[in-house]
Order: C-alpha cells, then structure tokens, then sequence
C-alpha cells in the first residue's frame, strides 16, 4: 500500500508538470519548487561568520558553489517561489538571535525593474521558522549602480545616506537579512543608519557570501 501510495504521488507530481511545469532547479526533479535535500545541499558545511567593523553577519554558504545559479534566478529569472523555502531553510541551518524583535531586509534598489525583493522574500522564510515579523521601514535614498557591476573598492565607498528611514524603529532590536553579502559594506551602512534612528542592529544574516578569505 505504501508502495502505491508513492507510486501515486509521484504519478500525480508528473500530473502537475504537465498542467503547471515546474522543476527543482538543483536536481530537475518535476513537480518541486525545490526539494528540501537539494535545499540542504546548497549550504555551507557550517555558518559562514564574518565581521564588517562591529556588525557580525552570517551566511550559509559561498556565493561561487550552486547557489549562485539560485541568486542570479532570484534576480534575472523571476524565480520568486524559492525565496521562501529556502529562508525557511536557513532558518533551520543558521542559529536563530536572541533578543530580537524584528527583520529588516535590504530594500529594492530604486531603478530595479524586479516586481519583488529577493531580501524581503528571504527575510519571510527566515521569519516563518524563528517566529519573527519582518518589516520594510528601509528606502535607498538615491540611485546607486549595480552591484554586480561594483569591485570590492566601490562597495566600501557606499555611504550611510544612500539609505533612508521611512518609519519610526527607534528602541526595535532588530537583525538584517540580503541575499548576497560581497564586503558587507551594504548590510554596514544599513545597520547604522538603523542605530541613527535609535534601533538596536544585533546582527545580519545571508543565503551567501563572496567572500573567500574567511
């Protein structure tokens, strides 16, 4: 019976390719947004632990391994349906903070032509597993270039008035949550123009890091 009922499913998962086709974009597995082990597999073999000055940031795995295919997916492929499980996922692979009331998400860039935001999406799933709200209060003040186009020298020179507070955070522990952190220099300057607005930062969480050297 069991057999069948396995049989059945996955008869009904190829079912529901046809109709509406989706596949794992790990495995190619039909039916799946994402599989939960290939999920697991694009983690790092432990928390990746970095320190921009006085923020501390963690991410579960290196930007250049398989899951740069699922960020530039993010970013270039509209493939929003995986956000959310995999911030549930790292959820479950990152230590979840003490102490904090909210997750604040890098916003979307002010010229992006992307319907949703990657960070906030992320920042959802991470919330769904740690019981945590997230909330949007950070704007980018100005138009600042593509990331991807920057090296590491144009990251650090990114200012703290590149962004801008549209709500009232004073006295909020909070942690930030970014898809990528390449010098932390972004999730940095976030983090102190959210203490200049009297919010605690704790720390900062990402699917992935560039950085090689830690």
């Amino acid at each position: 019976m069991n057999l069948f009922r396995g049989r059945a499913g996955n008869f009904v998962k190829i079912l529901l390719h046809l109709i509406w086709p989706i596949n794992c974009p790990v495995c190619g597995r039909p039916g799946e947004v994402i599989c939960c082990d290939c999920i697991r597999s694009l983690f790092w073999k432990e928390v990746i632990t970095h320190e921009s000055e006085n923020l501390h940031i963690y991410s579960a795995s290196f930007y250049h391994t398989d899951v740069k295919d699922i960020i530039l997916g993010f970013k270039y492929a509209g493939l929003r349906t995986l956000c959310r499980p995999i911030g549930q996922a790292m959820g479950e692979f990152l230590t979840r903070p003490d102490d904090v009331d909210y997750l604040i998400p890098v916003p979307l860039h002010i010229d992006s032509t992307r319907t949703y935001n990657q960070a906030y999406e992320l920042a959802l799933g991470l919330g769904d597993t740690w019981q945590i709200n997230v909330i949007e209060p950070a704007r980018w003040a100005k138009v600042i270039p593509n990331h991807a186009g920057l090296n590491a020298i144009e990251h650090k020179r990114l200012s703290k008035d590149a962004f801008k507070i549209s709500e009232d955070i004073a006295d909020l522990k909070i942690a930030l949550v970014d898809d990528v952190c390449t010098t932390g220099t972004t999730l940095l300057r976030l983090a102190q123009v959210c203490e200049d607005s009297g919010a605690k930062v704790k720390c900062a969480y990402t699917l992935a890091t560039v950085r090689g050297d830690l």
